[in-house]
C-alpha cells in the first residue's frame, strides 16, 4: 500500500477530526453527529459493482486513494454466482460478445477463458398459436410474418442510427419518439399477431419490462448504444455469443482482491453531504470523508441515499422515472443434455408459457445438462412473490411442454429473484417511461457539484451490459481525476 493510501486509511483520519472547519462540522451534524469517522481519502465510491471496482481501479492507478462502500455482503453489484450440481454459475449478467471488448480485455487481463454459446441444432418458436422449429438466428414465422418481422427490426435499425446514445434527447423528432412506447410503435408497425408477440417477447427479454412501460426514445438508445437492435437481440457474433469458464462474477471477486482493505463490505450509504472542500458520506454507524464521490447505483437506487444539500430538481425528477426492470433468473440441471440428442440447441421462444425464453447452458463436454432462462417483466411481478416451490414447478412444467417429460425429472434447481435483491431491487438495469429522457436525461451523467454519477446505465456504449459498465467505470475515474 502506498505511502498516500496508508495516510488515507490512517492518520488522515485523525487529522480530519483534529481540523475540520464549520463546513465539514455541518456535514457531520447532518451526517449522524458524533458517527466515528473511518478515513479520509480522495475519492469515495458507492457501490462495487463492476462500475464501482472499475472506478477504484482507474484512480488507484492515478495515484489517488480510494475506499468503495458496497451495501451487500458480497462484490458484483448485478452479477452473482450461483453453485448447482457442481457447477459455479452466474446468477447475474454471464454473457458476452464480440464487441464488448472492455469486457472481454478484463477477461483476458486475469487469465479467464470464454466459451461459445451452444448454438448446434434447432431452436423452438411458438408464437400466436404456431409452433416450428428453425435454424440460425432467424425465427421461423410463416413467410408473410417473417416478411413483416424483418421490415419492422429494419425500421427500429434505422431510427436507432439516428440516436446519440450519449445524448438521446437530441435525436431528430426526440420528443415525438419519447411521447411513444414500444408498445404503441408495435402496434402502428406489426399487423401479424406472431409479430407483435415476438416483439414483446424481445423488448420483455432485453428490458425485463412490457413494451408498454418503455419509452421508444429508450429501446432505440439501447439499441445505439449496443450498436444495432440486431447486436442485442442476436447469438453468435451477438451480445449472447459466449461466455466466461467459472462465471463472469469471479472478474469483480478479482478487481476486489487486487483493492484489499479498500473494498468495505455490508456499508449501506445512507447519506452523502458535499460542502466547498469536500463530502461526507454514511454508511452504517461510520463516516468517511473525501474530496470527491462517485455513486454507481442505479438511478432509482441512488434516488434512495439522502442528499445534503438536496439533489437538483432534474436529478431527482430522473431518479423518480427509471424504475429498475424486473427479473427472475433460473438455472436447471439435469443428468445430460437430453435435447442435443433430439437434435435441439434448448432454446424455446414462446408466448404460451410464464418462464421463458430459456437456452442451453450445459458445462463444455455436456458431461450433465444445464438450462438457465427468465422469469422477465410482467411475468417476474407475478411471480416475484410466490414461492420458490411454486417457481420451479412453474419452470418445470413449462420447459416439458417443449423438451418432453425428462424436464421434470432435474437434478438440481437455483433461482434469483433480483426484483426483491434488497440492494438490487430489480434488473438487468434502469428502463426509463414514456418522457423520461427528453425530460430529465441530462441529469443521467451530469455531475452534481462534487457527486459524479457512474454505472451501466450511465455507458456510452453497451449500456445495461456488464461493458457498459466497466466503461462507465473508466469515464468516472478519468473524470475525477481531472478535478483532484
Amino acid at each position: 500500500m502506498s505511502r498516500r493510501v496508508a495516510l488515507g486509511f490512517g492518520a488522515g483520519a485523525a487529522g480530519f477530526a483534529a481540523v475540520q472547519g464549520p463546513a465539514q462540522a455541518q456535514a457531520a451534524a447532518t451526517l449522524g453527529g458524533e458517527a466515528p469517522l473511518a478515513a479520509t481519502v480522495d475519492v469515495i465510491v458507492v457501490g462495487a459493482g463492476f462500475s464501482g471496482l472499475t472506478t477504484a481501479r482507474g484512480l488507484r492507478a492515478a495515484g489517488h486513494s480510494v475506499v468503495v462502500l458496497e451495501a451487500d455482503d458480497r462484490v458484483g453489484g448485478r452479477t452473482k454466482p450461483g453453485k448447482i450440481a457442481g457447477e459455479t454459475v452466474d446468477l447475474g449478467g454471464q454473457w458476452v460478445g464480440p464487441a464488448q471488448t472492455r469486457l472481454l480485455a478484463l477477461a483476458k487481463e486475469y487469465g479467464v477463458a470464454v466459451y461459445p454459446q451452444f448454438t448446434t441444432g434447432k431452436n423452438i418458436v411458438d408464437l400466436a398459436g404456431r409452433r416450428a422449429t428453425y435454424e440460425g438466428e432467424t425465427p421461423a414465422l410463416s413467410p408473410m410474418a417473417l416478411a413483416e418481422f424483418a421490415l419492422a427490426i429494419g425500421r427500429i435499425e434505422a431510427l436507432a442510427r439516428k440516436v446519440p446514445p450519449l445524448r438521446p434527447w437530441e435525436a431528430p423528432d426526440a420528443e415525438v419518439l419519447d411521447a411513444q412506447t414500444m408498445e404503441t410503435w408495435i402496434l402502428a408497425n406489426a399487423k401479424a399477431p406472431a409479430v407483435r408477440s415476438a416483439l414483446r417477447l424481445l423488448i420483455r427479454t432485453l428490458a425485463c419490462v412490457e413494451a408498454g412501460e418503455v419509452s421508444l426514445l429508450g429501446m432505440l438508445t439501447m439499441a445505439s448504444a449496443a450498436g444495432s437492435f440486431n447486436e442485442m437481440i442476436s447469438t453468435r457474433g451477438g451480445a449472447q455469443d459466449a461466455m466466461l469458464q467459472g462465471g463472469v462474477w469471479q472478474l469483480a471477486a478479482k478487481m476486489a482482491q487486487e483493492l484489499g482493505p479498500a473494498v468495505v463490505l455490508g456499508a449501506p450509504v445512507s447519506a452523502i453531504a458535499q460542502d466547498d472542500q469536500g463530502v461526507t458520506v454514511q454508511a452504517g454507524a461510520r463516516r468517511w470523508r473525501g474530496r470527491f464521490v462517485v455513486v454507481t447505483a442505479p438511478p432509482s437506487m441512488a434516488g434512495r441515499i439522502q442528499y445534503q444539500p438536496a439533489l437538483p430538481p432534474l436529478r431527482d425528477g430522473l431518479t423518480q422515472r427509471m424504475p429498475m426492470g424486473c427479473v427472475i433468473k433460473v438455472h436447471v440441471a439435469y443428468a445430460r443434455p437430453f435435447w442435443r440428442t433430439a437434435g435441439l440447441t434448448g432454446m424455446v421462444l414462446s408466448d404460451r408459457t410464464a418462464f421463458g425464453p430459456w437456452f442451453d447452458h450445459s458445462p463444455e463436454g455436456g458431461t450433465i445438462g444445464g438450462l438457465v432462462g427468465f422469469f422477465a417483466g410482467k411475468s417476474a411481478q407475478l411471480w416475484a412473490e410466490r414461492s420458490p416451490q411454486a417457481r420451479r414447478e412453474q419452470v418445470l412444467k413449462d420447459v416439458a411442454l417443449y423438451l418432453g417429460d425428462e424436464a421434470l425429472k432435474p437434478t438440481d434447481y437455483i433461482e434469483e429473484v433480483w426484483a426483491a435483491a434488497p440492494w438490487q431491487r430489480g434488473g438487468y438495469a434502469a428502463a426509463p417511461g414514456p418522457g423520461a429522457l427528453t425530460a430529465f436525461g441530462p441529469a443521467l451523467r451530469a455531475p452534481v457539484g462534487r457527486i459524479h454519477w457512474a454505472g451501466t446505465e450511465t455507458a456510452e456504449a453497451f449500456a445495461g451490459y456488464i461493458d457498459g459498465a466497466i466503461r462507465s467505470g473508466e469515464h468516472s475515474a478519468q473524470e475525477v481525476a481531472r478535478r483532484l
